[in-house]
């Protein structure tokens, strides 16, 4: 494969010299190596190299080519890759490092993967592409330490091959998870023969920055569990003692009314202890309640906290500590579908992205219903309550068997609490052992899993109930931590009204819906992506906000078709949520401007132009084919007509 120019600048405005003879040989030899291993990459999986596989190919060589440029200038920034899901990124990264070891004598990669069986699956992977004494894997299943009756307790399987942590800077190729590497080792993967390793390859963005959410009896409960569980050590009741008093008194004192507010120390509580090796030990707590207090003590001692209200009225608090999470090390390149519409790349300037190829989701229609909730609750609120959540579980039954077919797959994204209190089949996750629902094999995920996983790949019909909500005082913490900024009082300005227009929280919180909506939505057939870059035939049913779905549909799927279930006349939507809803859901060839107000109560008689000029209104005619008409002369009202209606009038 050619590339356009030898050596891509990580600055588009800057012109690389022309590579010394060498380095053109170089260079050459890693495409040859490259195509090689692509061909035998194809021979393995028995499949044709398409053109759409050659458009992504060429992105993650590119990529390749600015990390190691990145990795020598000791430039610690990623380098984006967000092909779309199913496109085959991550096999072509396999390749990449197969060629980069073959070619570089001192060439050596580490691959981050979400989950254990994702980094078991790449280590088979990486064996078959480039030899078993070429490659290490290490995860709590893979420690060659642990006995084989733990892993298998714990993990389900044993793992043919095991490795010690120590082993992994013996081996030009490692994997591991994103855990791991977030971890106090992480050093045992990131060296090779002594030397940093010279590329990263992170598969699916890791959680940026974790949130540690608090109050005060949540601290005096953790406190007096391990008062009682650890009598013979008493240091760390003692920090929590000082922790609560100060924040209880921080509380008490806060005068003001703001919804964020900085915590004030003035040398009043000293909290080093909280960066000592006992308390990461409890930082790096399976128990999250143990987790979230150690680790908000450590993000206070370092600025990242805050006090966070829960209404404008100041009724109450939380306390809200933030940190960052992955290491950036030169030499780093992400994989993830969502990358380009996450948001995180508006508020952070250690991104570059690489040029990747568009999918086409001519055959994904993605139908909007409007969820039968009662007004004035959330999802969140009715899951609380079982004489709510029991006939929304109901509902979402009802609304799967009317929009599906018996032998159909079908995959069903909704919260967990509807799974954790068995409203729905908490143990259906699989289609080799999926739910019966009238001879539709069903399986329910719960929002924030499932990312990364082609388990589904065969689900023609994907319903996405809900969304994947997070607090605003998450995602102010998300929106400080990303840009490793401390909370003081001008840092949290922004935020500090009821509905802050700050543009930061803005791309943080649409950036997180959409990534979500996307990355469940393709985990059905429109992952199979054919030779011409078009995805698989999928229906997708989605509850989410209908605005939001209109405004990011071009970018999130662009080509997809949008309906919507909404019947005319059944809801009084008004404003420009039912017009579209109106025109997304009508048959209708034309509405008079008498029938959109009996609909949904607009007059378009005041405020026709305000409508007209709406992008939303525009967009939704467009789509549906639909234009407007003025009334000429009385009792001839205006119409929306749809223009091929027009067409054969004239």
């Amino acid at each position: 494969m050619k590339l356009d120019r030898p050596f891509p600048s990580p600055n588009p405005n800057h012109r690389p010299l022309a590579p010394l003879k060498s380095e053109k040989a170089v260079l050459t030899q890693l495409e040859n190596a490259y195509e090689a291993a692509m061909q035998r990459q194809a021979r393995l999986r028995n499949r044709e190299i398409t053109n759409f596989d050659r458009e992504v190919s060429q992105s993650i060589f590119t990529a390749g080519l600015l990390a190691i440029e990145d990795s020598e200038r000791g430039v610690a920034q990623y380098r984006v890759v967000s092909a779309p899901t199913g496109s085959g990124k991550s096999s072509y990264t396999q390749a990449f490092a197969k060629a980069f070891i073959e070619v570089h004598p001192e060439g050596s990669v580490l691959f981050l993967v979400e989950t254990i069986q994702q980094a078991d699956d790449t280590y088979r992977e990486m064996s078959a592409l480039v030899g078993q004494t070429n490659v290490a894997i290490w995860t709590s299943a893979h420690d060659s330490r642990t006995s084989r009756d733990t892993i298998e307790h714990q993990h389900g399987f044993v793992p043919e091959h095991r490795f010690s942590v120590d082993d992994l800077a013996n081996y030009p190729v490692v994997i591991a998870t994103h855990r791991f590497y977030m971890g106090s080792r992480a050093d045992k993967a990131t060296v090779y023969r002594g030397k940093a390793r010279r590329l990263t390859f992170v598969d699916e963005k890791a959680a940026d920055v974790t949130i540690f959410d608090v109050d005060t009896g949540l601290i005096k409960t953790v406190r007096d569990r391990l008062a009682e569980k650890h009598t013979s050590n008493l240091a760390h009741v003692a920090q929590l003692t000082r922790l609560h008093d100060h924040l209880e008194a921080v509380w008490q004192a806060a005068a003001g009314k703001a919804s964020f507010d900085e915590i004030l120390r003035a040398g009043k509580i000293d909290l080093t202890w909280f960066n000592s090796e006992q308390a990461n030990n409890y930082i790096a707590s399976s128990d999250d309640q143990v987790k979230n207090v150690f680790g908000f003590g450590r993000s206070l001692a370092k600025g990242f906290a805050f006090l966070s209200r829960y209404d404008e009225y100041g009724k109450g608090a939380r306390f809200v500590g933030y940190e960052m999470n992955m290491p950036l090390r030169p030499g780093t390149i992400l994989l993830d579908a969502t990358a380009d519409i996450d948001g995180v790349s508006l508020l952070v300037n250690n991104r570059k992205h690489v040029r990747v190829p568009r999918v086409d989701f001519s055959k994904l229609t993605i139908t909007h219903i409007e969820p039968d909730i009662p007004n004035g609750y959330t999802v969140s609120q009715i899951i609380k309550e079982a004489k709510r959540a029991k006939p929304y579980a109901a509902w979402i039954m009802e609304t799967i068997r009317q929009n599906s077919h018996p032998g159909e797959q079908v995959l069903a994204v909704v919260h967990k609490g509807l799974l954790d209190h068995e409203y729905l089949p908490n143990d259906k996750r699989e289609f080799s052992d999926p739910f019966d629902l009238d001879a539709r094999k069903v399986c329910f995920i719960h929002w924030g899993s499932g990312i990364g996983s082609n388990r589904w790949k065969d689900a023609t019909a994907v319903f996405l109930f809900g969304e994947f909500h997070v607090p605003k005082r998450a995602m102010v913490g998300t929106s400080l931590g990303l840009r490793e900024e401390q909370a003081t009082a001008s840092a949290l300005a922004p935020f500090q009204t009821p509905n802050p227009r700050s543009s930061q929280l803005r791309w943080i919180r649409e950036g997180h819906l959409c990534r979500h909506m996307k990355q469940l939505a393709m985990r059905g057939n429109a992952r199979n992506i054919d030779a011409d870059g078009v995805c698989g035939e999928q229906r997708l049913y989605v509850t989410a906000e209908f605005d939001r779905l209109i405004g990011h549909k071009d970018q999130t799927f662009p080509g997809a078709k949008l309906i919507s279930q909404s019947k005319p006349g059944t809801r009084k939507d008004g404003g420009v949520k039912g017009l579209t809803l109106l025109l997304y859901s009508t048959a209708a060839p034309e509405i008079t401007t008498v029938e959109l107000e009996r609909l949904t109560g607009i007059s378009f008689q005041k405020n026709k132009s305000r409508y007209l000029a709406n992008p939303l209104v525009q967009k939704a005619m467009k789509e549906t084919g639909f234009t407007f008409l003025a009334g000429k002369g009385r009792g001839n009202p205006g119409r929306f007509a749809r223009c091929n209606m027009l067409s054969k009038a004239g």
